[in-house]
């Protein structure tokens, strides 16, 4: 356990190992003040988060694991498009 003494600017320093790390902090009763580790989600990216899209995710993991990538013969797909024309 450490003792920290907030500066004049109103600054407690946590070491250069929290550099970069996002923190929510809040405020007990009685002055407390409690600081939990936290990632921060872009508003834009939160759809990303929501069960159904997780779960699509999942399965999208799944499916690429197996069926690893294959080099494409362009030359097949071409020939293809020609028959479908």
């Amino acid at each position: 356990m450490e003792i920290k003494i907030v500066g004049k600017s109103g600054q407690i320093s946590v070491g250069k190992a929290m550099a970069g790390i996002g923190f929510i902090m809040e405020t007990l009763p009685g002055g407390d003040i409690l600081l939990k580790h936290a990632i921060v989600v872009p508003v834009n990216e939160r759809w990303l988060h929501e069960p159904a899209m997780k779960k699509k995710l999942a399965r999208a993991d799944e499916w690429m694991r197996n069926n690893p990538a294959k080099e494409t013969d362009l030359e097949e797909v071409a020939a293809r498009i020609e028959t479908i024309s």
